[in-house]
């Protein structure tokens, strides 16, 4: 529906669809290349958030279907998956429903938590950015830091000489679309810099065929008053 978002259709709406919340895990990683893509991933949320106590809460926001919720929660962490979208959480609460109160839902913007009455350990905003430009990503991130007191991790895409050769040679194949906004490094450093945090790791998905990054950081120390 907006054309500022880089397609025909507005994230913030489009999630709210029944099929869609179904159908998201199917279209997106049962192929060789989704299906790679998945466990790779998984693997580096997974030594991300390596090293905090067991029981900690994580805020996962956007939870989308809870499917690297599942992976905090089997490391022993307990997950409060957020979304603006419904119909996602119920898929992921259909999915999760074996951890118990280990896993609870809230629908929220991520924008507005600071309302919510919600505090997190640390917090995952994954898949979720590269749908936004530069000032919306800030507003989100922004968002889930407030409500964070330690680690946040987020994925996003690196945009490079070689990343847009590469966006621009998969045009019209019949796979994944790359994300509409990946960031150049200085956009990634203005928009942890801007969400108040500090980058203190990341990873690399799958080095030169893949854009996408897990982005490791923590908030910037509180400066003493003079």
């Amino acid at each position: 529906m907006s054309a500022s978002y880089g397609k025909n259709w507005n994230p913030a709406d489009h999630y709210r669809d029944d099929a869609v919340a179904r159908n998201y895990d199917r279209q997106r990683f049962t192929s060789l290349s989704g299906r790679l893509f998945n466990s790779l991933e998984k693997r580096l949320i997974g030594k991300a958030f390596a090293g905090l106590a067991p029981g900690s809460v994580i805020g996962d926001a956007p939870c989308g279907t809870g499917r690297l919720a599942e992976v905090l929660l089997e490391s022993g962490f307990s997950v409060v998956g957020v979304d603006i979208s419904p119909q996602m959480l119920a898929t992921a609460r259909e999915r999760l429903g074996r951890f118990g109160e280990r896993f609870r839902t809230a629908t929220y913007d991520a924008k507005t938590l600071a309302s919510s009455g919600h505090r997190f350990d640390a917090a995952l905003c994954a898949r979720v950015l590269m749908h936004f430009p530069l000032s919306e990503q800030i507003a989100f991130l922004r968002g889930v830091a407030a409500v964070t007191d330690g680690r946040l991790v987020f994925t996003q895409g690196i945009d490079t000489g070689w990343h847009r050769v590469r966006r621009w040679l998969k045009r019209g194949l019949p796979i994944q679309r790359p994300a509409v906004y990946p960031l150049t490094r200085s956009d990634l450093r203005q928009l942890i810099e801007q969400a108040g945090l500090r980058e203190i790791k990341r990873y690399r998905v799958l080095p030169v065929l893949s854009e996408s990054l897990v982005i490791v950081t923590e908030p910037l120390p509180v400066k003493a008053a003079e």
